[in-house]
């Protein structure tokens, strides 16, 4: 069999774990589910069936995987009655007449069974749990099929199949019957005399419990993904997803005031852009303390250039420190873990009441007009080391209302909470929280080389007349900033840590005796 067709037409909408992302580019360690099933294919003629989001797949593919051999067919009912599987596998009748092999896009499997080489017809199974089955077409056979039923039982069709009589299979297919609002693609299996049971080891990402079981295998991720943003690592391709379609148009138009300290960008559709892969080391996993020495002041060399301060820019420091904070914590505010007492030991008090005891004003005043990054942590820096070259990567799309203008000082706040609190600190589950009545314990495994780099980003920014206390009473606040945007990561178990630990920091800050007596604020 030469040729693999892909089911991607539908909505997918059981699964909604990435806001607007289509189900195909659904991340699992930061590549798609379509491109773990291409991967697994040899040099074949692809056929994809797509609909709903097509310029996300086509785009994607064109990008990422140009150079496979694919062909897409456009589905005109998707999501209609009388749609389904059955009708997008149909449509793509023209390019499959020959033997085949399709699945469904939200179908994995994780064997070493060359697929393409089955020379009959087959179907493939996997056991599944009998409590869950109702949701699955199942199979009764031992080594061929003997029957397809909707019920209870224990082995479940995984949407894939191989099919080598392809003219008996659409001349069954075409005599279709609707199957709850849908056109399945098991009638075309009753042409079929004979069909080979293969049992798969199946991954089902069709659903958001089934998708979330699946990301427990498949947990190497490089970047932690948010419920509306996605980052894909793929066949040397970087790309950015936004379901909010101003944001890409935004960091794609930040990056002429970003001094040439970016990868070059492409625009891929209104939801994505791409850079080439960079082969360069993060910043959080270099131990050499001369780099992040020399980084520091690359920034102040490169990067922070300054520029102007108006109206405007006041309030967009409001915008971003008082206003963005507050309303970033009212999904906490009043809930059982904003009504813990103590954290760490440290008597804290209700976050609205912290908040209110912030000095607003000295963080405006004291604010420093500079071109900006807006995301600059250990994570998103890159050091070429054969050409000693920084890049910056994943900038903020604007500081309040501005693409040009931010405050140095929200930086320098970006660079202090994700020192202490590394990426891959939380990817590979290094922290953790325990709630005893009114009283939680935080913890976090701090990595030992950024543990040395916050001593000289410390001295750094004592030596250049930054206000030590406001980089870190806004490096605390981007904990608040960031807790609510992870609903749907670790299941929520890292927004809720931030939030304790943010509560835990800001109150050890107000109770400090010297807290807004530092007045040097000098632009050198």
């Amino acid at each position: 069999m030469n040729k693999f067709c892909i089911l991607a037409a539908g909505r997918g909408t059981r699964n909604d774990n990435v806001s607007g992302l289509h189900k195909a580019l659904l991340p699992l360690e930061n590549k798609p589910v379509i491109s773990h099933i291409i991967e697994k294919l040899g040099d074949v003629e692809i056929i994809i069936a797509v609909g709903y989001k097509s310029e996300q797949i086509k785009s994607y593919m064109d990008l990422v995987h140009f150079d496979r051999n694919i062909t897409y067919v456009d589905v005109d009912n998707y999501d209609g009655l009388g749609s389904g599987p059955g009708y997008s596998l149909l449509c793509c009748k023209s390019e499959l007449q020959e033997p085949f092999v399709f699945t469904s896009v939200d179908t994995l499997i994780d064997d070493e069974i060359d697929i393409m080489s089955i020379g009959e017809n087959w179907l493939g199974v996997s056991s599944v749990d009998k409590d869950n089955s109702l949701q699955y077409c199942l199979v009764e056979g031992s080594k061929y099929l003997d029957k397809l039923y909707y019920g209870s039982g224990d082995t479940a069709y995984i949407g894939m199949a191989g099919i080598q009589n392809y003219k008996a299979f659409w001349n069954s297919l075409e005599r279709h019957k609707i199957i709850k609002d849908e056109y399945q693609v098991i009638h075309g299996f009753d042409g079929l005399t004979h069909m080979k049971l293969i049992n798969f080891t199946w991954y089902d990402t069709g659903n958001n419990e089934s998708y979330m079981d699946t990301k427990k295998v498949f947990c190497n991720d490089v970047v932690a993904n948010k419920s509306d943003e996605a980052i894909f690592l793929d066949n040397g391709k970087v790309v950015k997803y936004f379901d909010d379609t101003i944001k890409v148009t935004k960091r794609v138009n930040r990056v002429k005031y970003l001094n040439g300290n970016t990868p070059d960008i492409l625009l891929v559709n209104p939801n994505m852009y791409s850079y080439d892969f960079i082969d360069g080391y993060l910043l959080s996993n270099i131990t050499d303390e001369l780099v992040m020495s020399n980084f520091l002041h690359y920034c102040r060399k490169n990067l922070w250039t300054h520029r102007d301060n108006n109206d405007s820019f006041i309030d967009d420091c409001k915008e971003m420190y008082e206003f963005k904070t507050k309303q970033r914590v009212e999904v906490f505010a009043n809930t059982k873990l904003d009504k813990i007492n103590r954290i760490n030991g440290i008597e804290v008090q209700p976050i609205q009441t912290m908040l209110d005891k912030i000095d607003w004003e000295s963080l405006y005043k004291s604010a420093i007009a500079v071109n900006f990054h807006g995301d600059l942590q250990p994570e998103n820096i890159l050091y070429d080391y054969s050409n000693d070259k920084f890049f910056l990567i994943d900038w903020r799309q604007q500081f309040g209302k501005s693409l040009e203008v931010g405050d140095v000082y929200y930086d320098l706040a970006k660079l202090y909470h994700a020192i202490m609190i590394n990426g891959q600190t939380i990817l590979k589950d290094m922290f953790d929280y325990t709630i005893t009545d009114s009283s939680a314990q935080v913890s976090f495994y701090a990595k030992s080389n950024l543990v040395f780099f916050n001593q000289i980003f410390i001295d750094f920014c004592h030596k250049n007349d930054y206000i030590w206390s406001k980089v870190e009473l806004l490096g605390i606040l981007q904990y608040f900033n960031i807790c609510g945007l992870y609903e749907n990561f670790k299941g929520g178990k890292y927004g809720d840590f931030l939030f304790l630990y943010g509560k835990y920091l800001l109150s050890k800050f107000i109770s400090r005796s010297n807290y807004g007596q530092e007045k040097t604020n000098k632009f050198i």
